[in-house]
């Protein structure tokens, strides 16, 4: 408070004169003279002749008066705040009138009289009285503040909805966040507009509609790149019954800042005409679906970023996750031009439980990556005491080869050693055979028998059960039953078989203990979870990996700690059921360790010294079998879970996952060494031809493929486009037929045509050329 207001360029400023700056709380109900009192004790002014308040984008300064006028203010302030640029504290105001003219009410030509802009100008006028400082310089006429109020809220409100708007006082950081503002401005009210002019300092659009007026100016503000809004004509004189098929406005970065919020979760399938959908229920315009499918990649690029700017922050990224992470194995592969090649994670906590807490079988796998970069990701999963999948080790090449599993298997050979009762299980690709008899010679390899299923081309359930059976099978005399059974349906499958090699798919076979892992549907399990996270950039499918382990973590440490039991809840499920089968067998002891244990088809000695049965499930699976529990109840033992292995123990499941799991931080928070080398993007030398395939599996090595029939002809060799088989049909004769003689077609093949000619050829009135055939 304390100052004069001052008219300048057209504009009345207030000139402060040592003037007093405080704050002040007042309700939203107070009085005008509640206002004027509050003031008068607050900052001890005696005579307050009356408040003025003044606008953000208008030039002229609004006073108080009275409590309408109070309310009024009131209002607008909790309308929108923004609007209102200060309020003051007037003592008085000099007018002076037009030369020549004087006021009725009293003899001179300058008095002091408490003066408001005249809120009767028209907002398409207000820029240019603005301009035009001859009309309104020092002899501007007085306007009577009786005649201006008489409709003062309903002009006030007039002024608000044509001369202001949000994206008028707004300080944007550059052109781009201004362009996107305005593109939601067209959005919400339906309309379309071009771009003018368009530069670094200035930035102009209009309407597209014929003769529109709408019109928004803005230029740079105080030489930086933000911009402002100078001038805005915000309405419309174009034709309100256009129709916008496919709003062009709606471009992909508008698409992708409104629906990237939908994609933080990369599990989530946000289809193209769903956001077709969104968008037209959200703003009621409709967009095409490729303006919906380049949004849904642009809002992708936001949120993780480009496929180039991970690779080069993957050296750092790889090393905060090893400081995250105690243990932690990360490797980078690059070529002789420090190009990206392969990268290996292996979190120290899930290597750890895997060597002391878990079967010692590894499960591997590779599948394609969908997004820009088009390579290979690499697992290898191992599973816990309660059957649960745990990812060990994970990777990305360039391309699935041998070199690409040597160099990912030998990296895991420096957490996980090599030794005799190791087990990997895998498909059939070569060059997973070549790299785990290259860095595993003493580790078994065995086969997924459901892949090598596939292979056989095994059809019909009586097949497919007497597969699985001859997989499953413990005993030899079990093997050798089924084994031939199903080599009389399907006697083909003999020589692939024993060449691939029994020990390879029988369990019966198996040189180590294979336990109930007989597929690699472990590791395919983690690649069908991990689908919409493979088109994610590398940083962030590695962070995929990380934030699930470390939910698994917690999720079974917590479900752990409930059990209370001395088993695992699946190998307690397993456990209960054998019980069941076992009620009624019989048991005759042979010795302190030996007992002879009849299951109505086969007898068995059960060696409880040395955990073995006749039936081998006990040794190979890892779980009593029927006949020990029918041993432990006729030992009168209320408990058989200790013939379990300590894998099943509830005690070890939870130390599994006793560790903790940590992601790695944002980025500002990264700690960058001064010699971690520079990582280039990798170059490409074998790139996917075409679409990826989502759905459809990849034929492993040795499948047979089935013979191509025609549904045209029922010939082989090829489908119902590619055929040329001709068709005849018999010539009718002239008179109608009816019954069964009447006219029939018949099917020829292009061998028989020539013969069907020569033998229908006195039958008819045609004449054929036999040599256009």
């Amino acid at each position: 408070m304390g100052g004069n207001w001052e008219h300048k360029d057209g504009t009345y400023d207030y000139v402060p004169v040592d003037c007093i700056r405080r704050g002040l709380y007042f309700s939203s109900k107070v009085s005008y003279g509640e206002l004027t009192d509050l003031i008068s004790v607050r900052f001890n002014i005696q005579h307050i002749r009356r408040l003025s308040y003044k606008f953000s984008t208008y030039v002229y300064p609004v006073d108080i008066y009275d409590d309408n006028d109070m309310s009024v203010f009131l209002k607008i302030l909790e309308k929108n705040h923004t609007d209102i640029c200060y309020l003051y504290v007037v003592d008085s105001f000099t007018v002076r009138l037009p030369l020549g003219k004087k006021d009725s009410s009293h003899g001179s030509n300058s008095k002091k009289k408490d003066v408001v802009p005249d809120l009767n100008i028209p907002f398409n006028h207000m820029n240019d009285f603005s301009n035009e400082p001859n009309n309104f310089d020092t002899n501007n006429q007085y306007i009577d503040n009786n005649e201006t109020f008489q409709n003062y809220e309903t002009n006030i409100s007039n002024v608000l909805l044509s001369s202001t708007h949000p994206i008028v006082n707004k300080v944007f950081k550059d052109k781009e966040e201004l362009k996107l503002e305005v593109s939601m401005m067209a959005l919400n009210e339906c309309f379309e507009f071009k771009v003018q002019k368009s530069s670094k300092e200035r930035f102009v659009v209009k309407c597209c509609g014929d003769n529109c007026e709408w019109v928004l100016r803005a230029s740079t503000y105080n030489d930086t790149n933000a911009f402002h809004v100078t001038s805005f004509k915000n309405e419309h004189t174009c034709s309100r019954t256009q129709t916008y098929p496919n709003i062009r406005n709606a471009n992909k970065k508008v698409i992708g800042h409104i629906i990237k919020d939908q994609l933080t979760d990369c599990g989530r399938v946000y289809r193209g005409k769903e956001i077709v959908k969104d968008i037209n229920q959200r703003f009621k315009v409709n967009i095409s679906y490729k303006q919906a499918w380049r949004g849904k990649h642009y809002a992708e690029q936001l949120l993780s970023g480009s496929a180039e700017e991970a690779f080069v922050k993957l050296p750092a990224y790889c090393h905060n996750l090893e400081l995250a992470n105690p243990g932690t194995i990360t490797h980078i592969l690059r070529d002789e031009f420090n190009r990206f090649e392969m990268v290996f994670i292996a979190i120290g906590a899930a290597v750890r439980s895997f060597v002391n807490c878990m079967r010692p079988i590894i499960i591997i796998d590779g599948a394609h990556l969908k997004g820009t970069f088009k390579g290979t990701m690499f697992l290898a999963v191992g599973m816990d005491g309660n059957n649960q999948i745990l990812p060990i080790a994970f990777g990305v090449g360039k391309t699935e080869s041998g070199d690409a599993w040597t160099w990912f298997l030998s990296k895991l050979k420096d957490g996980i050693a090599d030794h005799p009762e190791l087990a990997i299980i895998s498909d059939r690709a070569s060059s997973i055979d070549l790299a785990i008899r290259t860095v595993y010679p003493l580790a078994y390899h065995g086969l997924c028998c459901r892949h090598l299923m596939v292979n056989l081309r095994l059809k019909g359930k009586a097949q497919e059960s007497l597969w699985w059976a001859t997989c499953k099978a413990y005993t030899i005399s079990d093997f050798e039953t089924n084994y031939n059974a199903l080599c009389a349906m399907r006697p083909a499958i003999r020589e692939t078989l024993t060449r691939v090699g029994f020990h390879k798919w029988a369990r019966s076979h198996c040189p180590v203990q294979r336990f109930n892992i007989m597929t690699s549907n472990s590791a395919e399990s983690i690649n069908a979870s991990s689908r919409n996270a493979r088109k994610l950039p590398i940083t962030k499918l590695i962070d995929f990996f990380v934030s699930l382990v470390q939910k698994w973590y917690f999720e079974r440490r917590q479900l752990g700690a409930k059990n209370a039991h001395h088993l695992t809840k699946w190998a307690e499920n397993k456990i209960s059921k054998r019980i069941q089968k076992s009620k009624t067998w019989t048991v005759r002891g042979v010795d302190e360790y030996h007992f002879n244990v009849d299951d109505g088809i086969h007898r068995c000695i059960v060696d409880v010294f040395n955990k073995k049965c006749g039936c081998r499930k006990w040794q190979l699976s890892g779980l009593p079998c029927g006949h020990v529990i029918a041993v432990s109840v006729f030992l009168k033992q209320s408990d058989c879970t200790h013939w379990a292995m300590d894998w099943f123990k509830n005690e070890v499941h939870v130390a599994t996952y006793a560790e903790s799991v940590n992601t790695v931080p944002d980025e500002y928070e990264w700690e960058v060494e001064e010699d971690i080398e520079f990582l280039e993007t990798p170059q490409m030398d074998r790139r996917q031809a075409g679409r990826p395939r989502e759905n459809k599996r990849i034929p492993s090595r040795g499948e047979e493929t089935g013979p191509t029939i025609c549904s045209r002809c029922h010939h082989n060799g090829h489908m119902r486009h590619q055929c040329k088989t001709l068709l005849a049909s018999q010539v009718p004769s002239s008179s109608k037929v009816y019954g069964k003689n009447k006219e029939t077609t018949k099917y020829v093949d292009a061998d028989n045509f020539r013969d069907f000619l020569v033998g229908t050829s006195g039958q008819n009135n045609y004449c054929y050329d036999l040599n256009e055939f």
